[in-house]
């Protein structure tokens, strides 16, 4: 099993959410607020008082047959060609419990 991070665009999980209906035996998500920035110069004023851009954070938990199709598409679903779309990060999972 893996962990699936993805930081993306607020506007692109919608699209995103829609494409994960497609792919037979998806486990779920978690979709979280976030705030950061990624290596980038300071070009305004606004980002010189705060920096922080608002993101959204998808975390999966999937088998790993699932974990290339999923990444395939978030990665088509979250471009949209700017410098910022975001990342994704995928980590091994030693144990999952329910609860």
């Amino acid at each position: 099993m893996k962990l699936i991070i993805a930081i993306v665009r607020p506007f692109t999980v919608e699209k995103i959410v829609t494409a994960f209906e497609e792919i037979e035996g998806f486990p779920g998500m978690t979709l979280i607020d976030s705030e950061g920035f990624g290596q980038r110069l300071l070009t305004t004023s606004y980002d010189a008082l705060d920096p922080f851009k608002p993101n959204k954070r998808i975390e999966i938990v999937a088998a790993d047959v699932l974990v290339d199709r999923i990444v395939a598409v978030i990665r088509a679903n979250a471009h949209t060609g700017k410098k910022g779309d975001g990342i994704i990060a995928v980590t091994p999972v030693e144990t999952t419990v329910m609860i």
